[in-house]
């Protein structure tokens, strides 16, 4: 007699819950379940990237975002943001900020639910931003068997898959593009024509050319600090992490030198300036070279200079820009995590600390 076949399990009912049910909060419930390593990899599979935390959401609680995260095998960094509700053009506009502020290599927008409108703006700034820039649109959801355990899902919403046919217009889009040609014509036949922007003079053309030469530079030696487009001007900004704050190179043609600064300018600079102040033996002896530190009206400034540069003699530009990449790194890396720390709060006006005037170089 033949044996009876094990019987199966019972099916239960799959359900879906409302996120809110089991994370109250998108900063302090999801984020936290976020960063544990299985989580990431959750997220990280449904959107095809390997993520490791940087910031989490502890750290980033004077930021906008709720997780700050390296590509694996890069130094790309990538924001994440989440809302345990639909999305809103507010939120993403934090991100969008934040992003800037660090030079982020692309923006996770997590919500329960995507307008169209919203998932539009992704797919647009995808086919439109530089090729190492992207943003991923990312719905959260919970489902439940029965009263057993709730499971995550991460269904990926944007960048929206490839499609072979091109893509048909409706007609808001088709009624918009004749009301911008009636006003075109209505504009053209008004307004003059727009005057060509005027020639870079020399002495502009030499400031884009040697700002040029230390971008590339800094590309080719993966900098930690991130290659702008180049200026026509004297100095040239770069990102520190905060707003409030830039890391400069300036030249100087007056007093015929270079300068590489941290530049401190918002409402709380003067306080920020006295906390790093009072940091400044251990800021000097990690950097290995003393510093000038003026407190000026408008804006305060920590740098260093090169003496005697003649920025006409292009022969000596290789030397002026290897001093201005080690320089730039060199303050990169000891000041982006000091001013993520300051906290205007701390300072206290009743205590000034004194500043020497030096004169140094980086090595």
């Amino acid at each position: 007699m033949s044996a009876k076949p094990p019987s199966k399990p019972n099916l239960g009912r799959l359900e879906k819950v409302d996120v809110t049910q089991y994370w109250q909060s998108a900063t302090e419930d999801f984020a936290p379940w976020l960063c544990q390593e299985e989580n990431m990899q959750l997220l990280g599979e449904a959107i095809g990237l390997s993520l490791e935390v940087v910031l989490d959401a502890q750290q980033m609680c004077d930021r906008q975002g709720d997780l700050l995260c390296r590509q694996a095998g890069t130094k790309n960094w990538i924001l994440i943001g989440s809302q345990l509700c639909p999305t809103d053009e507010q939120h993403f506009g934090q991100l969008l900020t934040e992003g800037a502020d660090i030079s982020a290599a692309g923006i996770i927008w997590i919500a329960s639910q995507f307008s169209a409108e919203h998932l539009k703006l992704l797919n647009w700034l995808n086919q439109h931003a530089q090729p190492s820039l992207q943003f991923w649109g990312v719905e959260i959801e919970l489902w439940q068997i029965g009263k057993t355990a709730m499971a995550a899902q991460f269904n990926l919403v944007s960048p929206a898959e490839e499609s072979t046919e091109a893509p048909q217009a409706d007609s808001t889009e088709l009624d918009l593009e004749s009301q911008l040609e009636q006003q075109t014509e209505v504009l053209s036949e008004s307004e003059p024509e727009p005057e060509e922007p005027e020639p870079l003079t020399a002495e502009q053309e030499q400031y884009v050319a040697f700002w040029s030469e230390l971008c590339d530079q800094l590309e080719q030696r993966g900098s930690v600090v991130k290659a702008v487009a180049p200026p026509s001007e004297d100095h040239i900004d770069f990102a520190i992490g905060r707003a409030g704050f830039l890391l400069s190179a300036h030249l100087d043609r007056g007093h015929a030198s270079l300068a590489i600064e941290l530049r401190l300018f918002d409402e709380d600079a003067q306080a920020h300036y006295e906390l790093l102040a009072a940091q400044q033996e251990q800021i000097e002896s990690e950097m290995g070279f003393a510093l000038n530190w003026e407190n000026l009206v408008s804006e305060c400034v920590i740098y260093c200079s090169l003496p005697e540069t003649d920025i006409n003699i292009t022969d000596q530009w290789p030397d002026y820009i290897d001093w201005l990449c080690g320089g730039l790194e060199c303050f990169h890396l000891t000041f982006a995590d000091l001013v993520q720390s300051l906290n205007a709060d701390d300072y206290h006006r009743g205590h000034h600390h004194p500043v020497p005037n030096a004169l140094s170089l980086p090595s």
